[in-house]
């Protein structure tokens, strides 16, 4: 382990060999990996007894957490942090707790014929011990729900959460120490330094969800230790809206997702494109939507902050960018900087050489766009491939497959937004730009799995059907090999 320990402080320079962080980091880290060499294969009830724990420590504390996270953002709307954060962590766990023996349970698989009576299965197996980054916008959900795929697989699991978000980080350390060992289950806190350090550590696993630019340097740091990795990173998720669809109730549900977190959600409406005819509807739509969603305005506990000073200095840099470069800007609230309240805003028709056409949004402004037909505005998506979602507004089936067939997405949801992320038997992750590697459902499961392939040649006796292609070999043999060859 000290050459682990060396090679971590040679690419974290900033990081002295002496300081307590990448010690504690470190001896963290080699507890877990003796306590996954005492249990490489943890039993159901063993499994089950840390999801149920989990489960409770979530339940019991969503009051504390929801106050930590209302300090962390200034205010974090309540009703957005029981749906997304609280509702979402426990959903996440009772469905690994309800799946659980049948995820365990090993997969039979079919046999070739000419190696009967072979018999094939795959069993899903600890991977051992697992990190996994989580971002500042939704801390708890997002550590929690890979955490209680990684137990549920049997693995040890390290989170690292994001230093913007203090003092919640603090209060799940702090409760997941009172009911977890820390060789099963740690969270670790801290600021960049420190992060790099626990990406730095062979892991057996890794899962990072946060931006594309950190995501590359994520996967440059474990490609040094060949540790697989699952990226979820975000990128520019469109809404189309069919011209037939209902333009007010598609707006409404488009500004809700926007807003929602204040649009700091991966998966949150990047930017419109509506048809051409219909873009003065949609900013009527727009204007009603927000006066219907927030009838007392942004100066009240129902709206969310943007996380700090820097992010809503950034996204008033974009509204003020695209405006001189000739875009109209709809402000559809009233702004309360010192409280980093930031209204939702249009911004009409952005041009190629305004930074909101390329940088990824993370705030309540919204791009509108229009297009002439279906494949135009497939067209305009393809500027920006691989959005981690894809929102479609229309009413016809093959509408919707055609688009969803010329667009290459993580994710698409028909007629809503954001609620497939909360689907937990779908699958969820990015594609390309927005990622490699999927969580959620069985396949969380199997991500933090090793699928361990079984062949057991049971035999006749002393006697296999393979044995007729052993040296020295004779007509038979031959006869073998061609039949194989035929019929596999």
């Amino acid at each position: 382990m000290n050459t682990v320990s060396e090679a971590i402080k040679q690419q974290i320079p900033s990081i002295s060999s002496g300081t307590s962080e990448l010690d504690t980091l470190q001896g963290i880290f080699n507890n877990q990996i003796k306590g996954y060499d005492r249990d490489r294969y943890p039993t159901f009830n063993s499994r089950l007894h840390h999801l149920k724990q989990l489960y409770k420590l979530i339940d019991q504390n969503s009051e504390e957490l929801t106050e930590a996270l209302n300090k962390d953002f200034g205010c974090r709307a309540r009703h957005e942090t029981e749906i997304a954060e609280i509702i979402g962590s426990l959903s996440s766990i009772r469905y690994q707790i309800k799946n659980l023996h049948r995820f365990m349970k090993p997969q039979r698989r079919r046999t070739s014929i000419w190696f009967m009576p072979a018999t094939g299965k795959v069993q899903l197996q600890p991977l051992g011990v697992v990190g996994i980054i989580a971002p500042w916008n939704y801390s708890v959900h997002l550590t929690i729900a890979p955490i209680s795929a990684a137990l549920a697989a049997g693995n040890r699991v390290m989170a690292k959460m994001s230093e913007l978000t203090p003092h919640t980080s603090a209060v799940l350390k702090r409760l997941i120490n009172e009911s977890f060992p820390p060789d099963v289950l740690s969270i670790i806190d801290g600021g960049v330094d420190v992060s790099q350090a626990f990406t730095a550590l062979p892991f057996n696993y890794l899962l990072f969800t946060g931006s594309t630019n950190v995501g590359k340097k994520v996967a440059m740091t474990t490609a040094q230790n060949l540790t697989p990795v699952t990226l979820e990173l975000s990128g520019k998720s469109p809404v189309v809206i069919a011209p037939e669809y209902d333009i007010e109730e598609a707006t409404l549900r488009t500004l809700w997702g926007k807003a929602f977190n204040a649009g700091q959600t991966c998966i949150a409406p990047d930017y419109v494109l509506v048809h051409k005819d219909k873009l003065l509807e949609f900013v009527r739509a727009a204007r009603k939507a927000f006066n219907t969603l927030y009838p007392n305005g942004l100066d009240n506990a129902d709206y969310t902050s943007v996380i700090n000073k820097h992010h809503y200095e950034r996204l008033t840099k974009l509204v003020n960018n695209a405006q001189a470069h000739g875009s109209e800007i709809i402000v559809l609230g009233e702004s309360l900087e010192k409280s980093n309240k930031l209204a939702p805003t249009l911004i009409i028709q952005p041009d190629n050489e305004s930074e909101i056409f390329n940088e990824e949004i993370f705030g309540p402004l919204l791009p509108v766009f229009t297009y002439e037909d279906i494949d135009d505005a497939i067209k305009q998506i393809d500027v920006h491939k691989d959005p981690l979602a894809l929102y479609i507004f229309s009413k016809h089936k093959a509408q919707t497959e055609y688009i969803t067939k010329n667009v290459r997405s993580g994710s698409v949801l028909i007629n809503d937004t954001l609620l497939q992320y909360l689907q937990n038997d779908l699958p969820f992750g990015g594609v390309g730009k927005s990622g490699q590697g999927k969580y959620h459902g069985k396949e969380g499961f199997e991500a933090f799995s090793n699928k361990q392939a079984i062949l057991n040649q049971r035999g006749l006796g002393n006697f296999t059907g393979i044995k007729l292609l052993y040296s020295p070999f004779t007509a038979m043999s031959k006869l073998m090999q061609t039949l194989i060859r035929k019929w596999p």
